[in-house]
């Protein structure tokens, strides 16, 4: 409706579907052009960027790069540290680098890997060791398959670094804080269609909060503090701002992996909620990608067809191509009297184009556009005497959710000499949503009346993130230093209107009739909002410790406009952030740490005096301890901690329409984890939460002591991933149980949400380039809700059982 945006977005909008369109073709056509190549012979060099460091892990490290098997004795390299590694190399050259001075090198071995020999003879202290006992009793194996290997073997549940935590590619047992890292492999096997599906067997991430929503929202909590969609948003390290009803959503299929960093994190990301970042990390262009055609259809007749194509388009392997793809048409769990369902369809495009601009420069080029088709309706009707039903309080012809989305966007890394590299990621972006719905207002008797409502909203963020990152030594010390700037700008406009509808009989609902679009306008909203963050970090080893010290300054302008009534409130904030984090390496594999660290978040409006509301603040202490079995794909976590987060907001008990920023909630808790291999063919998740979250400070004394809404005190969950090898070639088979604890859904505690277990199983079968899978969620199809009992009750049905088959092709 044109007439209805903003005369300073008008043209802009106009234009702007034209020029990201041809953008997202001109980033396309280069890789489908490399797909002909796509089976092409690797060529002989490629870029490897690898830390200063243990030998044992640069070696495991480099394997995995390489897509290598690397063979070795675990006592050739205890105690050896290999050199900082950035250059373009063959996979012999950049062996020789790594085992420069150590008295070892690597040789093909008759199988297509490489081994280490000493290149004289073995020493045991200052003795040399004769040569007939250099033979290799137990061998370590380290690397992974080749990235274009079909489906051979369990799908790679364990990750062992991850850049979340430290904006470094740095090993998880040296990071001070509690990080989990969901793989591809991982949401494959699990059939993970959404960044929700993703997180079910995560600790500390609650995803039961307000069931299913047909608009794509993304509703869940961390370590107890619920508004975690709208503050942990983040992709590819920057944030995904939200603005009003305009949220950018996430494709999963479209992500090679997604990090979640629990707790206190603004001195690593900026302004955020205590609980912690999700963050998405793209499919993107390189090497070692394999082509796939994947054809699914499901419940709720779910049909969907997705790609992900890449190729060298040049023969020197200088310029990489790829380009992620999908296409749905589904509806929803939600269906109307009369028989229509609320729809769930998506077209989604990502093309990415990687450049070598020489041997010192790489870029990234990417992009991503977005378009979505949703029911909006999911407000089912409660009866007069309270009891739950699923009559949909909406209607099919008002009730739809509209949103398209574009970005674009760098990743640049300049190598400066051989210890210092500039980095810099860039992202803009852009989106328009629609969301239209008939709410209820009163139940008489048997007779709900409701109200139409629409929001159409616009947004535009843009995003730069320069840093600088070096390696120093200061004796026995290595220091990796991080100094960057954060640049955020962010214009959104909003508009509101009502209208009137039909009441609805919930004994005798009658669907389809005329209902108008809501049209009477009742506010026009305005955001504008300006980051500049200025950060340094100091990751120090020496010896068996590795300390983690940062800080973070943020300053924050926030100017909201009411243009209907002239309103104008202005937040400005600035804060300090700090972390501070030892890691004890015990054994190589065994790792305890201690951390402290802060955040904080500016929080829009005003109280009834009209002064606006100051930040919240909030304090973490963590201590936990990590296992990595050398010899084993897994890691092994828990960890301990209380965040006290201050100027939460609340209701105003003498102005019941206002807030106050007057409280206070400190959450404690225990966080346990496995994921990885047990052995050889079996793979296992398996998380459990003990979360203490209270009132310390309010403003109803009557509610101090209260437990927030909707965190539950327990939550556990199990996955086991089973492929039988050999005795049933191409065969694998999972299943997982999840379960939620009770929690409350309203203040004062007085109402309760019943403990839920929900049930997931997957079947699959590889036979050469196909893989078929069957994935069953909520198996047991257990109807379950989640309720909010402010002001009036309101439940969430959470996701019937869901069946998905699905055929890939893969070359």
């Amino acid at each position: 409706m044109p007439a209805l945006i903003p005369p300073r977005l008008h043209a802009d909008r106009l234009r702007r579907p034209r020029l990201v369109l041809g953008l997202l073709l001109a980033l396309a056509v280069p890789g489908c052009a490399g797909f002909a190549w796509a089976q092409e012979a690797r060529p002989a060099h490629r870029h490897y960027q690898l830390s200063a460091g243990p030998l044992d892990e640069a070696l495991n490290r480099f394997a995995r790069l390489a897509g290598i098997t690397l063979s070795y004795a675990p006592d050739m390299v205890q105690g050896r540290t290999a050199p900082a590694l950035d250059a373009d190399l063959a996979v012999e050259e950049a062996l020789a680098q790594l085992l420069a001075g150590s008295g070892l090198r690597a040789v093909r071995t008759p199988g297509g890997g490489y081994g280490l020999q000493w290149q004289g003879p073995a020493r045991s202290g200052n003795d040399a060791i004769p040569e007939q006992e250099q033979r290799l009793k137990q061998v370590v194996i380290v690397g992974r398959r080749d990235g274009l290997a079909l489906h051979e073997g369990p799908p790679d549940y364990a990750a062992t670094h991850a850049r979340t935590g430290t904006r470094t590619d740095t090993p998880l047992l040296d990071i001070p804080q509690s990080l989990s890292v969901v793989t591809r492999e991982e949401m494959d096997a699990r059939g993970a269609a959404s960044v929700m599906d993703a997180l079910r067997y995560l600790p500390g991430a609650n995803t039961q909060t307000h069931g299913v929503d047909p608009r794509g929202y993304d509703y869940f909590n961390l370590r107890g503090f619920i508004n975690a969609q709208n503050t942990s948003n983040y992709l590819n390290g920057l944030r995904q701002l939200v603005a009003g009803f305009g949220m950018f959503r996430t494709e999963s299929y479209a992500l090679e992996r997604v990090e979640v960093l629990r707790g206190a994190a603004s001195a690593t990301v900026g302004q955020a909620d205590p609980g912690g970042v999700v963050n998405r990390i793209s499919k993107l262009a390189g090497e070692g990608s394999p082509n796939e055609l994947v054809l699914s259809a499901g419940t709720f007749n779910m049909r969907q067809l997705t790609a992900d194509l890449s190729g060298t388009i040049d023969e020197d392997g200088q310029a990489q191509a790829r380009l992620v793809a999908l296409v749905r048409d589904s509806d929803t769990q939600f269906r109307y009297g009369n028989g229509r369902a609320a729809e769930n369809d998506r077209l989604y495009l990502a093309p990415s184009l990687k450049l070598r601009l020489g041997r010192d420069t790489s870029l990234i080029l990417l992009a991503d556009y977005l378009k979505d088709r949703n029911g909006s309706s999911r407000w089912t009707a409660v009866a007069a005497d309270g009891h739950l039903t699923h009559t949909l309080v909406g209607d099919p012809g008002i009730d739809r959710q509209r949103g398209e989305q574009w970005s674009l966007g760098w990743q640049l890394a300049h190598r400066l000499d051989a210890r210092w590299q500039l980095l810099q990621d860039f992202r803009q972006a852009g989106l328009r949503s629609q969301y239209s719905v008939l709410n209820p207002v009163s139940l008489s008797g048997r007779v709900l009346t409701r109200m139409a409502a629409r929001y159409d909203t616009q947004m535009e963020s843009s995003q730069l993130d320069t840093r600088l990152q070096g390696q120093l030594q200061q004796g026995a010390a290595e220091h990796t230093v991080v100094l960057g700037l954060d640049l955020t700008r962010m214009h959104q406009a909003e508009q509101r209107y009502r209208g009137d509808a039909p009441s609805l009989d919930l004994d005798a609902p009658v669907y389809g009739l005329p209902v108008a679009m809501a049209s009477q306008a009742v506010a026009r909203l305005e955001e504008d909002l300006q980051q500049t963050g200025l950060y340094l970090q100091d990751q120090i080893r020496h010896g068996a410790l590795v300390w983690t010290l940062g800080s973070r300054y943020d300053r924050v302008t926030d100017t909201n406009r009411n243009l209907g009534t002239a309103v104008r409130t202005d937040t400005r904030a600035h804060a300090l952030s700090h972390r501070a984090g030892l890691s004890w390496k015990l054994l190589p594999s065994l790792v305890p740490y201690l951390s402290v660290s802060t955040s904080f978040l500016p929080q829009p409006g005003q109280d009834v005096a009209g002064r606006p509301f100051s930040p919240s603040r909030s304090r973490q202490i963590e201590a936990g301890i990590k296992f990595q079995p050398e010899a084993q794909r897994a890691l092994y976590s828990a960890a301990l901690f209380q965040i006290t987060k201050d100027h939460v907001l609340t209701s105003d008990p003498q102005n019941t329409n206002f807030s106050v920023d007057q409280g206070q909630v400190r959450s404690r808790g225990l966080e346990l984890e496995a994921r990885g291999a047990l052995w050889p063919g079996l793979n296992l998740l398996a998380a459990y939460t003990w979360t203490q979250a209270i009132n310390t400070a309010h403003a109803d004394a009557s509610l101090l002591g209260k437990m927030p809404m909707l965190v539950p005190r327990h939550a556990a969950s199990l996955w086991l991933d089973y492929t039988p090898g050999d005795s049933l070639p191409g065969l694998g088979m999972g299943a997982g149980a999840r379960y939620t604890g009770a929690s409350y859904a309203n203040a004062d505690n007085s109402v309760r949400n019943a403990a839920t277990v929900l049930l997931d199983a997957m079947l699959r079968l590889d036979r050469g380039h196909w893989r078929y899978a069957f994935n069953v969620s909520n198996l047991a199809n257990r109807r379950t809700t989640s309720c909010l009992a402010e002001p009036t009750l309101t439940c969430f049905w959470a996701e019937e059982r869901t069946a998905v088959l699905s055929a890939r092709y893969r070359w």
